[in-house]
């Protein structure tokens, strides 16, 4: 059996807590453009903002239905986006424990890697504000390769540019249909960062971060003892 290499990652909802920095974000834009004066409450902005944030969809659409819902200027919609564009990084959430769990993985040794899909510069300063990109031998952001996950071509090549077989790595993430899925039947190993039961395409699941390094080793435990 091959040693395990490589610990490969998603982005939202595994190392960035989107949820979080959607709220944030949403926080400080009910605030800096005083949407209080369109008598929407605060809490129920921030509540929409962020359901609709969590669907994958163009950001600009996402900005039109805010609009429209709650009746406002239809000239803040290319100021809104610009803004989301230009500071949502600044209110990005790293889940606890993100930085040591990334330190104690490259103190062992092992090649880090990350998939996300997502806009290129949009992902990007996202992972420079949670400060971990300097951890990374590989980032793979899907609008600057073509391909999106679950496509598992998007997973041959960052197991290509880390020049491990997918035997010889571990995959990270939340999401089981784009990422368990697709990572468990190229032959990797998977966690699955959910508060739930493995199954069939999950050797673990686990919602700390901290705990990620333990489950690392106890594959290679497993694949020497």
């Amino acid at each position: 059996m091959n040693k395990i290499a490589a610990v490969i990652f998603d982005l939202d909802q595994t190392l960035l807590d989107k949820h979080q920095s959607l709220i944030g974000f949403a926080n400080y834009q009910y605030d800096a453009y005083a949407l209080e004066a369109y008598r929407i409450d605060k809490g129920e902005y921030i509540r929409k903002f962020t359901e609709m944030n969590h669907v994958v969809r163009p950001k600009e659409e996402v900005y039109k239905d805010l609009i429209g819902f709650f009746d406002m200027d239809s000239s803040l919609l290319a100021v809104m986006l610009e803004d989301l564009n230009c500071n949502f990084s600044k209110h990005a959430i790293g889940y606890p424990g993100l930085a040591e769990m990334l330190i104690g993985l490259k103190k062992a040794a092992f090649k880090l890697g990350m998939i996300t899909n997502g806009r290129a510069f949009y992902q990007r300063d996202k992972i420079r504000a949670l400060g971990i990109e300097d951890y990374f031998d590989d980032i793979v952001i899907s609008e600057a390769v073509g391909l999106r996950k679950p496509d598992p071509a998007i997973f041959q090549l960052s197991l290509s540019n880390l020049n491990v077989s997918a035997a010889e790595a571990v995959f990270v993430g939340d999401n089981m249909k784009k990422d368990m899925i697709p990572a468990k039947e190229l032959g990797m190993r998977t966690v699955w960062k959910q508060r739930a039961d493995p199954n069939e395409y999950t050797d673990f699941a686990c919602d700390d971060l901290s705990e990620i390094p333990n489950l690392i080793y106890s594959f290679i435990q497993t694949k020497t003892g």
